[in-house]
């Protein structure tokens, strides 16, 4: 009895969500980064099942996760980490959700990769602290074309002889081929994330936070409120490019004062006068 009202009421609160958002809701799989992030979002023990699956470990024990976690720099482009986890011997994986391959280039790896160390060691630590760190693409196409589930980049040293010596400064990389359908756990996991429907998974670990995300209460209502939020900072990103655009014009046309551009486009005069300082540098 319990159950069944738990069950109405439920079911009352999400038909007051609009009806397209709530096809959008449960159309969404793990391999859109925006759900991944918000189903694996401060749960442990479901990164650590992700990464036990992903490397063949099971003596892996996650103590930290964050998702959407972001990793400033000051001098240029910051990044936002799909998922951050950092195990109990101090290792630090990055999990990535790339649904185009250009999202997985070698480069974009080596850049997540150094705002991961920028971020590691503090003033006077010895380079011998930084940890271990995986960096890890689950891409939804076959990356290399290959049909392997999971391609893994090694480092190495190729003398003048030809002699080939291992080079290990403790970063990994990793693509996992999200097209891969084989029989085993790779196959298995890859088959869940491009699923919509939990009834259809594989492990019952993914398949119940996927669930609780689509049907329950609690989850559902935090989809939407997610949905709401991005489509609020979408919009405000919006507004934002189009007075710096109108901005840009005003001062081309050198009509008017920085201080009345800074009046007519709502922008701060500091963001109008460097604005100005690059137009002057081209």
């Amino acid at each position: 009895m319990e159950k069944e009202e738990k069950r109405k009421k439920t079911t009352k609160l999400l038909s007051k969500i609009d009806p397209k958002m709530m096809e959008r809701i449960q159309s969404l799989r793990l391999m859109d980064d925006d759900f991944m992030t918000i189903v694996f979002s401060g749960d442990n023990k479901l990164t650590e099942f992700l990464l036990r699956i992903l490397l063949d470990r099971s003596d892996l024990t996650v103590k930290s996760c964050l998702t959407q976690k972001e990793k400033h720099n000051i001098f240029g482009r910051s990044v936002r980490l799909d998922i951050f986890a950092i195990d109990t011997n101090g290792m630090q994986y990055n999990i990535e959700i790339q649904r185009a391959d250009k999202g997985a280039s070698e480069k974009r790896a080596r850049y997540n990769q150094a705002m991961i160390d920028s971020h590691t060691l503090k003033k006077n630590d010895d380079f011998s602290q930084l940890p271990e760190t995986y960096i890890i693409f689950i891409t939804e196409n076959d990356f290399y074309g290959k049909g392997e589930p999971i391609y893994m980049v090694n480092q190495s040293i190729t003398t003048r002889k030809g002699d080939v010596l291992p080079f290990d400064n403790g970063t990994h990389t990793i693509y996992v081929n999200g097209a891969y359908r084989g029989n085993d756990a790779i196959g298995h996991l890859m088959s869940d994330f491009c699923s919509s429907n939990a009834d259809e998974m594989y492990y019952r670990e993914i398949a119940e936070r996927v669930r609780f995300h689509k049907q329950e209460e609690g989850g559902a209502i935090t989809m939407y409120r997610a949905f709401e939020e991005y489509g609020n900072e979408v919009r405000n990103e919006t507004r934002t490019s189009e007075r710096l655009s109108f901005a840009r014009d005003l001062i081309r046309q050198n009509k008017l004062s920085l201080e009345e551009i800074s009046a007519v486009s709502h922008l701060p005069l500091e963001q109008v006068q460097k604005i100005a300082e690059q137009l002057l540098e081209k």
